[in-house]
């Protein structure tokens, strides 16, 4: 069955991860408490997502899911709430977007994007981070129909709910929807608890594990190739 839209996931997914860890690698040294910290927070997040009390009240957006996971950080490090909410936003959401001044795109990501949006299909990016300055950096903006992170859903993948959430935005079922990511534990994983195909990104230094997806590639155009030859 031919898709009607493709999600992709921002992060490590439409340029290499290693290039970012570069050139935060100053910063992340001089922080390495901190970020140990909100390493540990984001897992935790997930595993509060599958307890009831969770799923009856989610966070209302990402101004509350920002403060709640601020004041999870401030526990583990043992500082206010305010202070870690001020660190967490200063890194995490000014910080390393800027930083994508230095980061390039995988080669061939603009041209499978214009070619899919060439053959009428809509496009959406969906990541557990906000993407716009990000995409904008990578020469990526203008081309995506929606742009969206999974914390203004209140919930992270692999839950459902943001891929499910960035079907229902461009128009789509979830089964007309095929996501890509370069995860297998949060992205195909993800897909596939929302009822959605996906296809897997195999980075050059690591990738072995697809996760089952429904097509796994190194070259963007042989992504292209697939998704365009579809019955």
């Amino acid at each position: 069955m031919a898709f009607r839209a493709i999600g992709f996931d921002i992060d490590g997914t439409l340029y290499p991860s290693w290039r970012l860890n570069l050139a935060l690698a100053g910063f992340a040294a001089r922080n390495y408490r901190c970020l140990k910290a909100f390493g540990r927070v984001r897992h935790e997040l997930r595993e509060l997502a599958r307890t009831p009390e969770y799923r009856a009240a989610p966070p209302a957006g990402i101004e509350e899911f920002h403060r709640l996971q601020a004041g999870l950080v401030a526990r583990r490090m043992g500082i206010d709430d305010q202070t870690a909410l001020e660190g967490v936003e200063r890194f995490f959401y000014r910080l390393v977007p800027e930083s994508f001044d230095r980061i390039r795109a995988f080669p061939g990501v603009r041209q499978t994007l214009l070619r899919l949006k060439a053959a009428g299909l809509r496009l959406g990016a969906l990541s557990d981070f906000p993407g716009e300055r990000k995409l904008e950096l990578l020469g990526l903006d203008g081309l995506f129909d929606v742009v969206m992170t999974s914390e203004e859903t209140g919930y992270l993948k692999p839950e459902p709910e943001p891929i499910r959430i960035l079907a229902g935005r461009l128009g789509v079922e979830s089964r007309d929807l095929l996501y890509v990511g370069n995860s297998a534990a949060y992205d195909v994983a993800g897909a596939k608890a929302a009822g959605a195909p996906s296809a897997y990104v195999r980075t050059l230094l690591g990738g072995r594990k697809d996760g089952g997806a429904d097509f796994s590639f190194r070259r963007y155009p042989d992504l292209a190739d697939w998704i365009l030859s579809r019955p």
